[in-house]
C-alpha cells in the first residue's frame, strides 16, 4: 500500500482500518490524533510486523469521534466484530469494564470485567475510572446495593445496616430499609437510564427544580440541582454506547457543491459493528428530496437494516421509504430524525465522520488536475482573461506605519500554490507610508527581472498569465501603469477584501463572482496566500529588530504587561506567534487585542 497523503487524514481522534483488497479488516487502531499517528506505519524503521502489514493492506478507512474514549470504544467493538488478524488485544470482552447488574433476590450493581449471561450488562466503558465514576454518581440517586454477597449475609445477620446506607449512598434492603417494589422502581431507573434515556430523568428534574425555585423552596431546589449534576456526570461518555438490546443505523450527510456525501454507522448490540461511507454527484445538490430516497434503498439493498434508521436530514417519502424497506426485508423498518438523547449523539457522531469525508473529497478535487483546469477556464471566461490562467502571480504589501515596509509576491501553477516560487520584497525607494507607491516599486522590481536576459531566478524568468493586486481600484491603476510601462501583455485584476470586488482596468463597474464559484475560491485562496506570506516577512523584521528596553512601545500596551508577556511566553517569538486566547489569560482583554494586532494586522 502507498504512503496517503498527510492532509486526506483526519485531525482528529477516530479509528483507522487497514483493508485487505476484499475490504477485510486485517488492523483495528485508535489514536488521538489519526494524522499525527498514521503516517508513522510508513516509515522506514517499522518493525517487520507493521512492514508486512503495510505490504498487505490494500486501503484504509477512517471513523472520527468526538473524543478519545468514544475512539477507544470504536476500536474495540470493530476488532470484537470482525477479529482483524494482526489485532492480538481485545479477543475477550474481559478487555474492557462493564456496569452489571446481578440476579439475585436483592440485585447488586457492580463494575465488573467478567460478562454473565445470567447477569444484564451495559457498557462497554472506555476507562475503569469512567465505569466507577457513572456508577457512583447514580448510586447518590438510586441507592441500590453495590456490597458482596459475604458482606449483604453478614448485616442480615447483625440486623443493622452498613455505613453506605448511613451516606444515604444504600437504601438498606439487607434490613428491611426498602420495600421490594421500591426497590425494584429504583433497578428499573437505573437500566433505563444506561439504556440511554438519560434525557427523560434530566428533563423532569429540571422542570422540578423550576417550579421549586419559582415557588421560593431555594434548598429543596438546591438539592434537586445537585442531583442533576449528578446525572450529567453520570451520562458522560455515553455517546457510543447503547443498552446490549440496542441495533440502529446511523447516516450522516453532508451536501456540499458538488456532491453528496454520506457515513452510514453500524450499531449491532450497542456497539458500532461498521461502517459505509458513500459518495455521489446529483445533477443539482438542492434537490435533496429528489436523490435522499434513492440513497437510502441503495445503501440497504444487499445489506440488512436495522428496525430503526437514523438519519441527519428531513426529507419527503419518508413513509414510503420505509414501507419499500419494510417489505424488502420484512420486518418493521423506521427512519429517525431524532433531536435530543443518545441518538441525537450517535448522529452527532455520523455527522461529523461525514463532515471530515467531505474534507477529504474537496481536497481531492481541488488537487484534481482536470477540476483545476475548468476552475481556471472559468476564470478565464468570466473576467474576459486574454488567457487561461495557468501561472497566476498575487502581490500584497504589509507595514505598520512607515516601518518595516514589505511586498509579497505568490505564485500558483495549475490552480495550486508554489512555496519555492514565492518571493519577498522590501521597500526601498521612498520613505513613509503609501500602499499604491509600494505595489509600484514591487511590480517595477519585479517585471524589470521578467525583461533581463540575464535573470537567472527560475521564479523571475516565467511570465505570469494573471497578476492579482490585493486592493481596490487605486492599487490596480499602479499596477496596470506599471505593466504598459514595460509593454507587457499581462492582464491584471485588483480583489477587494470587503464585498470579494473584483476590479478589472478601464471598467466602472466591479465585477462580483458566485460566492460558490470555484473562480472566485481560486481568487481567494492566492490573495489570502500573498497576505499570510507578506504578514510572516513583516513579522521576522520587527522581532529582529526589537528591543524590550527601546523599541517594544506597543501603543495602548503597558511596559508591566509587556513584562508579563514575556515572562509567560520566553521568547518574542512565542510572543509574536500567540494567539488572541493565549495573551487574554495572561493579561487584559484590551491589552491583548492591541498586541495580537501588532503582530496579525500590520498594515496600519
Amino acid at each position: 500500500m502507498d504512503k496517503l497523503d498527510t492532509k486526506e487524514i483526519p485531525e482528529k481522534p477516530g479509528i483507522y482500518i487497514f483493508k485487505d483488497k476484499f475490504e477485510e479488516p486485517l488492523y483495528v487502531g485508535k489514536a488521538k490524533n489519526l494524522r499525527k499517528r498514521v503516517p508513522s506505519y510508513f516509515g522506514q524503521n517499522t518493525s517487520w510486523k507493521v512492514k508486512r502489514l503495510i505490504n498487505e493492506a490494500f486501503s484504509i478507512s477512517f471513523v472520527v469521534s468526538q473524543n478519545e474514549a468514544n475512539a477507544l470504544l470504536a476500536e474495540y467493538s470493530f476488532i470484537q466484530e470482525f477479529k482483524p488478524k494482526y489485532n492480538i488485544q481485545f479477543k475477550d470482552d474481559k478487555s474492557y469494564p462493564y456496569i452489571t447488574i446481578t440476579s439475585d433476590e436483592w440485585p447488586r450493581v457492580l463494575v465488573s470485567r467478567n460478562i454473565n449471561n445470567k447477569n444484564i450488562n451495559f457498557g462497554p466503558f472506555p476507562f475503569i475510572g469512567a465505569a466507577k465514576r457513572s456508577l457512583d454518581h447514580l448510586i447518590n440517586i438510586f441507592p441500590v446495593r453495590t456490597c458482596n454477597d459475604t458482606t449483604f449475609k453478614n448485616h442480615q445477620k447483625m440486623g443493622k445496616p452498613c455505613l453506605l446506607y448511613e451516606i444515604e449512598k444504600c437504601s438498606g434492603p439487607c434490613v428491611s430499609k426498602v420495600t421490594k417494589t421500591e426497590y425494584d422502581v429504583m433497578l428499573n431507573n437505573l437500566k433505563e437510564f444506561y439504556k440511554g434515556n438519560s434525557d427523560h430523568y434530566i428533563n423532569d428534574k429540571t422542570l422540578e427544580m423550576k417550579s421549586l425555585s419559582n415557588s421560593q423552596k431555594y434548598e429543596e431546589a438546591q438539592k434537586i440541582k445537585n442531583i442533576i449534576k449528578h446525572l450529567e456526570n453520570a451520562r458522560i461518555n455515553q455517546t457510543l454506547m447503547t443498552s446490549n438490546e440496542k441495533n440502529v443505523d446511523v447516516i450522516g450527510i453532508d451536501i456540499g457543491k458538488y456532491d453528496v456525501v454520506i457515513t452510514c454507522l453500524l450499531i449491532r448490540n450497542g456497539r458500532i459493528t461498521g461502517e459505509v461511507k458513500r459518495s455521489f454527484e446529483p445533477i443539482n445538490v438542492d434537490e435533496v428530496e429528489n436523490y435522499l430516497p434513492q440513497i437510502i434503498i441503495n445503501l440497504f439493498e444487499e445489506n440488512s437494516p436495522s428496525n430503526e434508521i437514523l438519519i441527519s436530514h428531513e426529507f419527503p417519502l419518508k413513509e414510503t421509504i420505509q414501507k419499500q424497506l419494510s417489505d424488502r426485508w420484512n420486518k418493521n423498518i423506521k427512519l429517525l430524525n431524532p433531536k435530543r438523547g443518545w441518538k441525537k449523539d450517535l448522529l452527532e457522531t455520523a455527522l461529523g465522520d461525514a463532515k471530515e469525508l467531505r474534507r477529504v473529497s474537496d481536497l481531492k478535487r481541488r488537487t484534481d488536475l482536470e477540476f483545476r483546469a475548468l476552475s481556471l477556464e472559468q476564470l478565464k471566461n468570466k473576467l474576459n482573461l486574454k488567457n487561461i490562467p495557468y501561472r497566476i502571480e498575487a502581490y500584497d504589501i504589509s507595514n505598520l506605519g512607515d516601518k518595516y515596509r514589505v511586498g509579497s509576491m505568490v505564485v500558483m501553477e495549475d490552480g495550486l500554490t508554489k512555496p519555492s516560487m514565492y518571493r519577498k520584497f522590501h521597500i526601498r525607494s521612498f520613505k513613509g507610508q503609501d500602499d499604491f507607491r509600494s505595489i509600484e516599486e514591487v511590480l517595477f522590481r519585479r517585471l524589470k527581472r521578467l525583461n533581463s536576459e540575464k535573470e537567472e531566478d527560475q521564479s523571475f524568468r516565467r511570465t505570469p498569465d494573471l497578476i492579482l493586486i490585493d486592493g481596490g481600484k487605486g492599487q490596480l491603476s499602479k499596477a496596470k501603469s506599471v505593466i504598459d510601462y514595460f509593454e507587457m501583455n499581462i492582464d491584471v485584476i485588483g480583489l477587494a477584501k470587503k464585498e470579494e470586488e473584483i476590479f478589472i482596468p478601464f471598467t466602472k463597474e466591479s465585477v462580483l463572482l458566485n460566492k460558490n464559484s470555484e473562480a472566485l475560491f481560486v481568487l481567494q485562496n492566492i490573495r489570502d496566500e500573498a497576505h499570510r506570506f507578506a504578514i510572516k516577512e513583516n513579522r521576522r523584521l520587527r522581532i529582529k529588530d526589537l528591543d524590550l528596553d527601546n523599541t517594544l512601545n506597543i501603543k495602548g500596551v503597558s511596559k508591566s504587561s509587556i513584562l508579563d508577556l514575556i515572562k509567560n511566553l520566553k521568547t518574542l517569538n512565542k510572543l509574536s506567534n500567540a494567539s488572541l486566547n493565549e495573551l487574554e489569560k495572561i493579561i487584559s482583554k484590551n491589552e491583548a487585542k492591541k498586541v495580537y494586532d501588532y503582530f496579525n494586522h500590520p498594515e496600519i
